[in-house]
């Protein structure tokens, strides 16, 4: 049902994160553009369901083979529905169109933690700059995410 026309109006303004509705072709060609900004696993089980149509329960059997990746298609279905919200979020089209822009520091902390998904404490201890360093940047980020996307009111 990848790529099916949507029927009813309202849910093609607001699209459903419900995976068995299936998604409106553009915004499964927008997931699949912004997957490229992901890391490998997450960038293929964005790409396997829709630019390929695959089931959850294919790749999950494919990702069972490979050591470290044991999973069930439900945990598989939950990654991917958190995935999902992640790339359509504003935050990360900003972060993805702008991080070029912003100073290295900033730059790897906001791709960590808005486009990679990790947490401050997580970046913190990859990136090897202090917790501090990546609130305040994130912060910064937010900032200018919210000015962009024009939620901040003057």
């Amino acid at each position: 049902m990848l790529g099916s026309p949507t029927i009813d109006r309202q849910e093609a303004q607001n699209p459903s994160l419900d995976l068995r509705k299936g998604f409106r072709r553009d915004v499964a060609r927008t997931l699949v553009d912004r997957a490229a900004f992901l890391p490998e696993p997450d960038r293929y089980l964005v790409e396997g369901v829709f630019r390929d149509g695959r089931p959850i329960s294919d790749l999950a059997a494919m990702w069972r083979e490979i050591p470290g990746h044991e999973r069930v298609p439900r945990a598989l279905r939950h990654r991917l529905h958190r995935l999902v919200e992640r790339l359509l979020s504003p935050r990360f089209e900003v972060v993805a169109r702008l991080r070029h822009t912003w100073t290295p520091t900033r730059t790897r902390i906001a791709t960590a933690c808005v486009l990679h998904g990790l947490s401050t404490r997580q970046a913190s201890e990859r990136l090897n700059v202090s917790l501090h360093t990546v609130r305040r940047q994130l912060d910064a980020v937010h900032a200018i995410c919210d000015a962009v996307s024009g939620s901040v009111k003057p």
